[in-house]
């Protein structure tokens, strides 16, 4: 015997989508304005995971620059061991 689907209107799947996903504003964890010093392992530290990857801009609310110099620097501390 086969199932039946069970008929759900587009009203419905619009409005139980919107209930799930409230806007939620993040802080910037640096101000726009601020250059990010690529020596600085303490602060590079805040944007990298427990498991080394680097945090994405959309999360941390970086500038692209400062998404790029953070890249930079993270780079560099792994490769010289300074960061795991």
């Amino acid at each position: 015997m086969a199932m039946q689907r069970k008929n759900n209107s587009r009203m419905d799947r619009d409005n139980r989508d919107r209930d799930v996903t409230p806007n939620r504003k993040r802080q910037p964890a640096l101000d726009p304005s601020d250059i990010v010093d690529i020596n600085d392992v303490e602060v590079l530290r805040r944007f990298v995971t427990e498991y080394g990857k680097i945090i994405p801009a959309r999360i941390t609310g970086v500038t692209a620059a400062q998404q790029r110099q953070i890249k930079k620097g993270v780079r560099r501390a792994r490769n010289m061991g300074l960061l795991a």
